[in-house]
């Protein structure tokens, strides 16, 4: 049986074993925007705390350029890689960091389910993700000991969509890194913009291009905003994985020259980012979280989104929301933050305090709390 927190620390006093509790971050490595930061940052914070032998696993093997091989081996690991490397490890707790755990665990398991936003809007996902989507995931869940989500929206989904007891998961939000903050230094905003090539003023979207994150609603509502702001730019950061709705938006809206498209910007330069912004805006139809515009809070910027779920909850009266997510809609709140410096200052405001709620160490804790209700049932 395991021990709960306080005899733990006198397990560890007498100089015994902590109970080993084992990640598989095969797959939140792959990712290249929010999966991997919330994983990396809460394995990280839970390290740090001491109160178990925390090791990291992953799939060791690699496809190369063959999206076939990669995508064999990865079902290979899940199918029988993964539990035999746990049968060596043998841990008191797995913890599957992204959705996906193995057909048998040899200990109670533990899983990260961000979203399920793989059911809503499926093309937004590879033919892999739908096939995991149909089998890996319901019986990983079904299976967990404990799921843990990002937001009450998410927990409903989960235990609607995987007929889960509600008391199986846990809504335990993210942190936000200590490098989001208010920046002042004008030097360190300038230097970025020119690495850029932004100009002075300029709106900002952070994350990927999916159909379901509307960047066609925000090139339309931008276009409607440079009628009464000509010098606005609109600068876009993030894998520049281009659909063709996007493409579409771009030439019908006549806003190409305006559109900065940067790729995938590193997170040390993100917070000069947000912080040279005149306005962070996001239309996303479905999130699990929200993290870039809680960043962009972070970082003193004001943030303009669309109402849909679950952003209301994460954000409260920090954001100013658009009545819908139509381009009419984002376009009257964009223009009315621009040309509103009271309203503008109470957002940053209200921003910085809402996005210091979450932190990692609180994450931490609350996920400590569920290993040790696992451990010790």
């Amino acid at each position: 049986m395991a021990l709960p927190l306080k005899e733990k620390q006198s397990q560890k006093n007498l100089g015994l074993s902590k109970p080993r509790i084992v990640w598989d971050m095969t797959f939140a490595a792959r990712s290249l925007t929010g999966t991997r930061v919330h994983t990396q940052n809460l394995f990280q914070h839970l390290c740090t705390r001491g109160d178990w032998d925390m090791q990291q696993i992953c799939d060791p093997r690699n496809g190369g350029k063959s999206k076939l091989k990669a995508n064999a081996q990865s079902i290979a690991w899940l199918w029988s890689g993964l539990e035999k490397e746990l049968r060596r490890a043998q841990p008191a707790l797995f913890h599957a960091a992204a959705y996906l755990g193995p057909r048998r665990a040899p200990c109670p398991m533990i899983v990260n389910v961000f979203d399920t936003t793989y059911l809503t809007y499926p093309r937004d996902f590879d033919w892999k993700w739908r096939f995991y989507a149909r089998t890996v995931i319901p019986h990983t869940v079904k299976r967990a000991a404990a799921v843990i989500t990002d937001s009450e929206m998410m927990r409903a989904n989960i235990v609607r969509v995987y007929q889960v007891p509600p008391e199986r998961v846990h809504v335990i939000p993210p942190g936000i890194d200590a490098e989001f903050h208010p920046i002042t230094n004008e030097h360190t905003i300038a230097a970025m913009r020119t690495r850029y090539g932004l100009g002075q003023d300029y709106l900002l979207y952070v994350g990927e291009r999916h159909p379901r994150k509307n960047l066609p609603a925000l090139l339309a509502a931008f276009a409607r905003v440079r009628r009464k702001f000509p010098t606005l730019e609109f600068a876009i950061a993030g894998p520049r994985r281009t659909t063709d709705e996007f493409t579409r938006a771009l030439n019908e809206f006549n806003v190409r020259d305006a559109v900065r498209e940067l790729d995938f910007v590193p997170s040390s330069d993100l917070p000069a980012l947000y912080a040279g912004a005149r306005a962070f805006v996001f239309a996303s139809k479905l999130e699990g979280f929200g993290m870039p515009p809680v960043e962009a809070m972070a970082c003193g910027t004001p943030v303009i989104a669309a109402p849909n779920p679950p952003l209301p909850q994460v954000l409260g009266d920090a954001a100013q929301f658009a009545r819908d997510d139509s381009p009419e809609a984002l376009a009257a709140e964009i223009s009315r933050v621009l040309g509103d410096d009271a309203l503008a200052n109470a957002l940053r405001a209200r921003g910085v305090e809402r996005a210091r709620e979450f932190t990692w160490e609180r994450a931490a804790q609350a996920t400590a709390q569920l290993y040790d209700n696992v451990l010790h049932k």
